[in-house]
């Protein structure tokens, strides 16, 4: 195209006329200057940039959209663009009313990964829950950039005033048309409101069936024991006497059509009409009847299938996500989906952070022994197939499936089993097997669905635990206390065990001081600091200074006795007494010497901590020495 097409009406005026075009009915649609600045949105809630009321928008990434949009100022094509968050955009250049450029955006989808740390960040910028914002993320709907390119395409085809457009000839239809473009029109609001299996069903019925009659209309989902098939009370058709003696033929041929109903690339229902056969153009219009229906069956998750599922998240997701370790988060996984799936035995394997390894996380029905720190090749086994493909594997016979021909093994009854790996987006955390179903029966195609549905959920708890130990463990590998500047307790434990070894080459002692303040005020932060800085005054540069609670002070002291220790910490209590301005508030102190009182990091400080909780009890203000021996003996399992 050579130059941008000039809207001559008003903003407004425009997306309220481009929001009925049912190409772009499921997309948010925005007009901004060209500044980029938002001029107006089709909704208030739209999910595009740049609106304030879009949960997923970050208003500190305004500058860097601004600088990509810069690097197309030449560009006069529709343009698929991408946000910091993963939201997907189509963007459509145009000129306004003055002549000056202007832009048109066709999106408010998103991207197939969950950015999940970008999420967080968001619900801390925009002060919302994290666990909504993530369940408001996963019901944006997902479009592939040639979807996204086309739906552009037909807004830039729309942008020139009805007036100015070329009418199509009008297409061949069989009387449908009307009625289904009406029901598209009332769509949204029919289905927005059902709120259960059977209100969606009416629904869908007062949408199609004044196209195709009463009891035209069948729905079918996976796992529905007792269809409701009143489309097949008339079919076959009677053929009229008059047609086989040669009439007019006049009236449609009626037919049953079948229209998948999917989301996100996975065929969730299908949705059965009895009536005349549609045209092309009528297909078309039931096609896009069909997308509405299938995203509100996914949002809605009622269905005999998914009703499960739906209570696995509701009722369980918010107690999974306060679990912080590993294993007992994959214990509670492993014990939900079996009561969903009953099997008598299961295992969740985890890959590990080099890609090698794949670790048992969790075990139902194994020896204990044998799961103790069980790991398999990652790249070797079912589990390894299932990892590298990707895909769920149903085995009903091991026997006689060719993908496996092996026998089960001993500790197996039956040779059926079910193997699903643990994915959010592309990547992959580790697999899930079940083996042994409890009704003595193969696992089925049922069986398979389910647990590719828990699964989902599952791996993103898995990789948002896992990215929350990565931050946590980088907040580790920093030396110092930020308040204070002396080591924090992991850097503190670090050069412990450093000194314990020196100490113990040279068979010199070593001394454990734990101080805390009596009475820490609201100034807690600066006391902290005055602390610290008077023992480093007081202390030589061997010595070893770090803060393990908000008001608790380990000091280490190398080559130094118990009574040398104390004479230090009453040297302190001296300087405090004598200091004219801001005297230090009063403290206890316990303290331990290596190794009569502990050879471990652990028992050497569990014995200063008792030296200061007595000092503590005693009024404060004092300092005690702990006079418990611990023997070390080695301890032997037979």
């Amino acid at each position: 195209m050579a130059c941008s097409l000039s809207i001559t009406e008003p903003p407004e005026a425009l997306l309220q006329r481009l929001a009925r075009v049912p190409e772009l009915q499921a997309l948010s649609l925005a007009f901004y200057d060209r500044k980029f600045l938002l001029q107006v949105c089709d909704k208030p809630d739209a999910a595009v940039c740049g609106n304030g009321e879009n949960p997923f928008c970050n208003p500190a990434c305004y500058a860097r959209r601004a600088a990509r949009l810069g690097l197309g100022e030449s560009s006069e094509e529709p343009t698929v663009i991408e946000c910091p968050g993963k939201m997907r955009h189509c963007l459509v250049p145009c000129r306004d009313s003055g002549g000056e450029r202007a832009y048109l955006l066709v999106g408010g989808t998103r991207s197939e990964r969950i950015d999940l740390s970008y999420l967080e960040e968001l619900a801390s910028l925009n002060q919302v829950p994290a666990l909504p914002l993530l369940e408001r993320w996963s019901r944006l709907p997902h479009m592939s950039e040639a979807e996204l390119l086309a739906a552009g395409a037909t807004a830039l085809d729309k942008l020139l005033p009805p007036a100015e457009l070329h009418r199509d000839p009008e297409p061949a239809a069989t009387g449908l048309d009307t009625t289904l473009i009406d029901a598209l029109y009332r769509a949204d609001r029919v289905l927005g409101q059902a709120k259960d299996w059977p209100t969606l069903r009416d629904a869908i019925n007062s949408l199609l069936e004044p196209a195709f009659g009463p009891r035209s209309v069948s729905l079918l989902v996976p796992g529905d024991e007792d269809p409701e098939l009143a489309c097949l009370e008339s079919w076959p058709p009677d053929t009229p006497q008059q047609d086989q003696q040669g009439g007019n033929g006049s009236e449609d041929p009626e037919q049953i059509t079948c229209l998948p109903l999917s989301c996100e690339d996975r065929q969730i229902g299908t949705l059965l009409c009895f009536g005349p056969a549609p045209s092309s153009y009528e297909l078309q219009l039931l096609t896009l009847l069909a997308e509405r229906i299938g995203s509100r069956l996914q949002r809605l998750g009622d269905s005999p299938m998914t009703s499960q599922i739906s209570a696995f998240e509701s009722k369980e997701f918010g107690h999974l996500l306060s679990l912080s370790r590993p294993e007992e988060l994959c214990r509670q996984i492993l014990r939900n989906i079996v009561q969903r799936i009953p099997a008598e035995k299961a295992s969740m394997l985890l890959l590990s952070g080099s890609g090698q390894k794949l670790h048992l996380m969790a075990s139902i029905g194994m020896n204990r022994a044998m799961a103790t720190n069980l790991s398999v090749p990652a790249d070797q086994g079912i589990a390894g197939r299932v990892l590298r493909d990707g895909e769920v594997l149903l085995v009903e016979d091991m026997e006689r499936d060719p993908r496996i021909g092996t026998p089960p093994r001993p500790r197996y009854k039956s040779g059926s089993f079910l193997c699903a790996p643990l994915s959010a987006g592309s990547k992959h955390h580790g697999v899930i097997c079940l083996a042994d179903h409890k009704d003595a029966r193969p696992f089925a195609y049922e069986d398979m669905e389910l647990l590719t549905a828990l699964t989902g959920p599952s791996a993103v708890l898995i990789e948002r635990l896992r990215h929350q130990h990565q931050m946590n463990k980088l907040r580790d590998q920093a030396a110092l206390d930020p308040a204070t500047g002396v080591y924090n307790k992991a850097m503190f434990r670090r050069r412990f065990e450093e000194e314990v070894c020196r100490c113990g080459r040279q068979q010199q002692d070593m001394t454990l001081l734990l101080l805390s303040l009596d009475q820490p005020g609201h100034h807690l932060r600066q006391q902290a600091r005055d602390m610290t800085e008077h023992l480093r005054l007081l202390l030589r540069k061997m010595d070893v200074v770090g803060r393990l609670e908000a008001n608790l002070f380990a000091v280490l002291l190398p080559g130094t006795t118990s009574d040398t220790g104390l004479s230090i910490v009453e040297r302190l209590y001296e300087q405090r007494c004598n200091r004219d301005k801001d005297p230090l508030p009063t403290f206890s102190c316990g303290i331990a010497s290596y190794p009569d009182n502990g050879a471990s990091y652990e028992l050497l400080l569990q014995s200063a901590r008792n030296a200061l909780g007595k000092a503590s009890a005693d009024g404060g203000g004092r300092a005690l020495v702990c006079k418990d021996s611990v023997r070390n003996e080695k301890i032997v399992f037979l």
